[in-house]
């Protein structure tokens, strides 16, 4: 028996440890971008659906945050000369997210808004965190690291603003 757990445990160690690296600086570029499209999106679909301020509020400073952090990685991108087309259309999963917000009904549109905006955030601190850490163009790397508080911050505020008002008993102990 301990033998066909260390041979399980041999197959998978090297697939965590792949796991646990950081992406290629044209993955995770072309990662950042997506997620910073998709937020944008979605931020101008909240500002305008989202059924409490603090949703609305939260969309448009999505919208502002994402498309300051697009100019960013474009400029990073071109000064370093990466060899990669940034996306300028959602991928195939986001459209479908950004289907669930429009398609919500009134009285769930925040609550749907919120779940998205935490799961991409969390998302996007783990991309932005793995580059940090372990990234390897130096400009990016400093990019990463330098945008990642913002995501963070973004992240807390999805959960404290957003998920607070539109899905309160989520909070309550």
């Amino acid at each position: 028996m301990r033998r066909y757990f260390l041979a399980a445990l041999a197959l998978l160690v090297p697939v965590a440890l792949a796991a646990c690296g950081a992406p290629s600086t044209p993955d995770f570029v072309q990662q950042a971008a997506m997620s910073d499209l998709y937020e944008v999106e979605a931020g101008k679909i909240a500002a305008a659906k989202g059924q409490s301020d603090a949703v609305k509020q939260f969309g448009q400073h999505m919208v502002e945050a994402h498309t300051q952090t697009i100019a960013e990685l474009k400029g990073v991108v071109d000064a370093e000369k990466i060899d990669v087309t940034l996306p300028t259309a959602l991928d195939n999963k986001h459209p479908l997210m950004l289907d669930d917000l429009n398609a919500a009904h009134e009285g769930d549109f925040d609550k749907t808004y919120a779940k998205q905006q935490v799961s991409a955030h969390e998302k996007a601190v783990d991309l932005f965190s793995q580059y940090a850490g372990k990234g390897n163009d130096a400009v990016v790397k400093a990019f990463a690291a330098k945008t990642l508080p913002v995501i963070t911050q973004h992240l807390e505020e999805a959960i404290k603003r957003v998920v607070a008002r539109a899905c309160p008993a989520r909070l309550r102990v």
